[in-house]
């Protein structure tokens, strides 16, 4: 699944957004405290939240460059999940490109794994609508305070 959205927004403080999510993410599933330059390349391990809250998973950040590109991998027993958003500079604030691709583990073949692939992207595509939405309203209230 790939969406596209002009964001009146720029990339610094779409990706100030982002990191500062990732960043909290790792302190509160590892207690450590890390860098911008050392996002790419980290993994660790965290328990899903949500409607399969407890899932363990592993987490891969596969690419960080601020401010124009992150890709993260997901890892659990059901499969895997990969997010990419690539942000491009617009006159007025910035093109983001967002991607997500859900890979079923090998057991879960058949019939079974076209309906629930079918059933996520349905609700990736929302999903990923409301997160977008809330890093700009983040990201409009710290311009406004700051």
């Amino acid at each position: 699944m790939e969406l596209q959205k002009a964001l009146d927004i720029t990339p610094e403080e779409f990706f100030d957004q982002v990191e500062t999510s990732v960043l909290n993410d790792i302190e509160e599933a590892c207690g450590k405290t890390v860098t911008r330059g050392q996002l790419a390349g980290f993994s660790y391990r965290k328990l899903a939240q949500g409607s399969r809250a407890g899932t363990p998973m592993k987490v891969k950040i596969r690419k960080y460059r601020y401010p124009e590109l992150y890709e993260v991998k997901f890892t659990y027993d059901a499969g895997s999940n990969t997010i990419t958003y690539r942000v491009e500079r617009t006159e007025g604030g910035c093109l983001l490109t967002y991607s997500e691709r859900f890979v079923l583990a090998q057991r879960n073949a058949g019939l079974w794994a076209s309906l629930t692939l079918k059933r996520y992207e349905m609700r990736s595509k929302r999903r990923a609508e409301r997160t977008i939405a809330a890093i700009c309203r983040r990201a409009h209230t710290l311009r406004q305070d700051g």
